[in-house]
């Protein structure tokens, strides 16, 4: 069989050495592996987020309130307010509460802050 000029014969292929890693070719899946292992640890734990501060929790109850009453057609602010107040007073700490502490991340934040329905909110959260 005749080779291309310029081309290597496929055992040469397999013993030449890697210009990224300096390894030996079939070392180089190994190699690989292992950073993408290590990238995707590290983002993984980047996404893992943080523990969930009252202020976060409250902006929360807060927007999700807003967004339901919107739903419900009430878009008065003195209103939304009155009604927002009277759900934390019923019931506002015990679903504060259980929320602080939970990991979140700041991702999951800006995205309740620009959500428009409850659903999105819901999708936020997930």
């Amino acid at each position: 069989m005749r080779r291309r000029p310029g081309s290597t014969s496929l055992l040469r292929r397999r013993r030449s050495v890697s210009t990224v890693t300096g390894c030996p070719r079939r070392d180089r899946l190994l190699w690989l592996a292992s950073c993408l292992a290590l990238v995707g640890g590290a983002s993984l734990a980047a996404g893992c987020g943080h523990p969930a501060s009252r202020d976060e929790c409250e902006a929360i109850f807060k927007r999700s309130a807003e967004i339901e009453l919107r739903a419900q057609n009430v878009v008065d602010p003195k209103v939304v307010e009155e009604r927002t107040a009277a759900v934390r007073d019923a019931r506002g700490k015990e679903l504060i509460d259980r929320c602080v502490g939970r990991r979140i991340t700041d991702a999951a934040m800006a995205c309740v802050r620009q959500a428009t329905t409850p659903e999105q909110v819901d999708t936020c959260l997930e």
